[in-house]
């Protein structure tokens, strides 16, 4: 048992060293609206410790909740580290999407975190504008399934000149606050009773 550890120790460390990321997904619970474009080409250029991700403008072909007025494209350019993807401190960290329709800019949004699952490079937007911006709350999740299999985290299987076949899901990023914490059925009960004891050692130190 302690070799399989060592040997597990051994190589995380090795893919550490290797520059591979351990960031993982966003964790973001997404909701209407959202488009889709089922048949995209993802692009992938790298340029030495830093990539760029881009796409060939695919037809958006699903809508929920949202109505672009005509033919709607989404076109995307992100750039990171290829050492960290997730390292927003990268001077290479940057990019934008636009989603346009008939009427000009519908959705547009700046680069604000990227994460990953399996096949699927997650991507948050935020300072939106354009016409359609009103129906999105703050910020919005780009997901780029890939149709080929790359595996748990997708950039590591990434190589430079790659046209990809994907999907991508534009959503809506729900406003997740915290809730209140409720207070246990006799608390106010409780309350009240030392509220009047409270009352009652007041009257007493008067009386005296």
């Amino acid at each position: 048992m302690k070799q399989y550890i060592a040997a597990a120790t051994v190589a995380s460390g090795l893919l550490l060293s290797a520059g591979v990321s351990v960031a993982s997904t966003l964790g973001l619970t997404t909701d209407t609206p959202s488009l889709s474009a089922s048949l995209a080409s993802i692009d992938y250029f790298d340029f030495g410790p830093d990539a760029e991700l881009l796409t060939d403008l695919p037809e958006v072909d699903s809508l929920d909740g949202v109505s672009p007025n005509g033919f709607t494209t989404v076109d995307f350019v992100v750039g990171f580290s290829t050492l960290d993807p997730s390292d927003t401190s990268d001077f290479a960290f940057g990019g934008f999407f636009d989603v346009s329709d008939d009427d000009g800019q519908f959705l547009v949004g700046d680069l604000f975190a990227i994460g990953f699952s399996e096949n699927v490079i997650e991507l948050q937007f935020n300072n939106l504008s354009g016409s359609g911006a009103g129906s999105f709350g703050t910020s919005v999740l780009a997901l780029i399934a890939f149709s080929d299999p790359l595996g748990a985290n997708p950039f590591t299987s990434l190589f430079d000149g790659d046209s990809l076949a994907a999907s991508i899901t534009i959503s809506n990023v729900q406003d997740v606050s915290v809730a209140p914490i409720p207070l246990p059925g006799g608390m106010p009960l409780l309350l009240a009773g030392l509220g009047g004891f409270a009352l009652l050692r007041h009257r007493r130190r008067i009386q005296s």
